[in-house]
């Protein structure tokens, strides 16, 4: 808190030397406030920053400025800004590894100095400041005491900043918007609201693979989509394709899929589209688009993840809570279907908007074991008192819709390792399972809603799992029964498969078509076993004699069904 003091030197020498005799009295309104990021990435602290922009055609020194967040202020002391660029004043700017609470951590190359690579080539310099998520006002002040200041009144979300739209049309609230670039700011660089004139860009969201899931050596395309968001017609420029095989997110010359194509002049709003067809073994591929210098270089290159030929993951979604009842909390479970120890660590879930982090430890889970993700750690052993596998709690919970959504499992990569879509409701308390851990997620026929009484089975052998048959089974032991109370073959067990998705009936008529008793009436089963004590809906025992047994599996469009006898003995 209080006044302090920031003097800057690293860039010291370059700067005076484009400095001459510029004085900072002729720059009042020409350096500004261009971008805040007031919420931190994720779960970070102590990573706020505020961008100041110079749209000066010479350095401008800033010595005798200061800058005031709440009641801290600091005063500027041989700290330079260059000429039409930017200054970064950060709350913490470097830390020693593997710390990585820091601005140079996060945005730079985490060496713990700032300035020693081709990202970290804009100033920053460190202040006092604590900037308030949801609400807050910075000013920067001159030395001839003019004011330039922002106050916003909304959270854009976790690592998205405040721009400013035009750096010259001051800063009214109408100026600011959320950051639409992708990664949620744009520090040291033009910001993603403000047009620049010749601004070719290339979104991760148009790139596909045709088809998305190629068989191992079979021929496929992808496909990107180069749009002109600049203000002219964009100048001629070339494309190029990358496979990043060691998932480095660094584009290597030997990483290049063929040669450059060229990319003639797109007009305003206009786009282009370009392919390149390929044939590739089984595994993961991170496919980039890349196109060369523009006005804004940091949407010149995308991403597709393709996954060639058929192998699953080793850690799969298995089953899903995403209408929990008021005493559950949300959860997610992952199983090992492999036979290999699979790590967590910097693996992310998520829904279709947003993944975070599971873990940044070493939680291993071991082969045919299952680990719970869950909203609330404390309301799901509350909930689930019998469960004996791990329960991680993230930082961040991205909540599930109960009507549709898809979950997300990524890899340490960021690489999707296994997804699932969903487009019902089962009711509060019931899961969704999968079917068959040998069978892709992607299959709509190999999900369906718990049928364990207790509505679902975490850290359990899904109900689902072996249970079911292609047609209609049933075993009645013992056959005759008598339910005559002396204990010996006093009740009659049915056991019973029906197939995958349907609803069991199971009644009990006497010979003349009365009905006697329903056990089940239209439940979703698929296998199991039951017994009846031989009582009637009105709870008397039923008389020695012949009976029969109905028992119907409905499912969406047909039903199947079987009759059977089932004899009540003397007593």
């Amino acid at each position: 808190m209080g006044d302090g003091v920031v003097k800057f030197g690293r860039f010291t020498f370059f700067l005076l030397l484009l400095i001459k005799c510029h004085h900072p009295a002729f720059a009042e309104q020409d350096v500004v406030i261009n971008e805040i990021l007031a919420n931190e990435p994720g779960g970070a602290t102590q990573l706020e920053w505020v961008e100041l922009f110079n749209a000066n055609l010479m350095v401008v020194d800033l010595t005798g400025w200061k800058f005031v967040s709440k009641s801290d202020t600091t005063s500027f002391e041989g700290v330079f800004i260059p000429a039409k660029g930017y200054l970064v004043l950060v709350r913490h700017l470097v830390c020693q590894p593997p710390d990585s609470n820091s601005f140079e951590a996060f945005w730079g190359d985490a060496s713990a100095v700032w300035g020693d690579e081709e990202c970290e080539s804009f100033p920053a310099v460190q202040v006092n400041m604590s900037l308030t998520n949801r609400a807050g006002t910075v000013s920067l002040i001159d030395p001839s005491d003019f004011v330039s200041s922002f106050t916003w009144n909304k959270d854009w979300g976790d690592g998205i900043s405040w721009e400013k739209i035009d750096p010259a049309l001051g800063d009214s609230l109408e100026n600011w918007v959320g950051c639409t670039y992708s990664e949620g700011s744009t520090p040291g660089l033009i910001n993603s609201v403000t047009l620049a004139p010749n601004d070719l860009c290339i979104e991760s969201a148009e790139m596909l693979a045709e088809p998305p899931n190629p068989r191992e050596f079979e021929y496929f395309e992808i496909k990107a989509r180069i749009q002109n968001l600049g203000w002219e017609t964009s100048l001629p420029n070339l494309l190029t394709f990358f496979c990043d095989y060691d998932f480095d997110f660094r584009l290597e010359t030997d990483e290049s899929l063929g040669e450059p194509q060229p990319v003639g002049p797109i007009q305003v709003a206009g786009h282009l589209d370009f392919s390149i067809g390929l044939r590739l073994s089984q595994g993961l591929y991170r496919v980039y688009a890349k196109i060369g210098d523009d006005d804004k270089n940091y949407n010149n290159s995308a991403f597709i993840d393709v996954k060639v030929g058929t192998k699953l993951p080793d850690l799969i979604i298995n089953e899903f809570m995403c209408s929990p009842d008021l005493s559950q909390p949300e959860w997610v479970e992952l199983y090992n279907r492999s036979d290999y120890i699979v790590s967590l660590r910097n693996c992310s879930l998520g829904d279709s908007i947003q993944q975070n982090l599971i873990t940044s430890g070493q939680i291993e889970v071991f082969p045919d074991e299952y680990v719970i993700v869950t909203e609330n750690a404390a309301e799901f052993h509350t909930a689930y008192t019998d469960v004996s596998c791990q329960v991680i709690e993230p930082e961040k919970w991205a909540a599930l819709n109960n009507t549709g959504d898809r979950i997300i499992l990524q890899d340490s990569l960021d690489f999707i390792a296994d997804q699932v879509s969903y487009a019902k409701d089962w009711g509060q308390g019931i899961s969704w399972e999968r079917v068959d851990s040998e069978k892709s997620s992607s299959d709509s026929d190999n999900w369906w809603r718990s049928v364990q009484s207790a509505g679902s089975t975490p850290c359990q052998q899904n109900s689902l799992r072996g249970g079911y048959s292609e047609g209609i089974e049933l075993n009645i032991l013992p056959n005759p029964f008598s339910p005559d109370g002396d204990g010996f073959e006093d009740e009659v067990r049915f056991k019973y498969r029906i197939p995958l998705k349907s609803e069991l009936t199971l009644r009990i008529y006497d010979v003349k078509g009365r009905l006697v008793k329903t056990i089940f009436e239209q439940e979703p089963q698929v296998g199991g076993e039951i017994t009846w004590d031989g009582k009637s809906d009105k709870y008397r025992t039923v008389r020695a004699g012949i009976y029969v047994v109905f028992l119907e599996a409905k499912l969406e469009h047909q039903k199947l069904q079987k009759k059977t006898t089932l004899v009540v003995a003397k007593k």
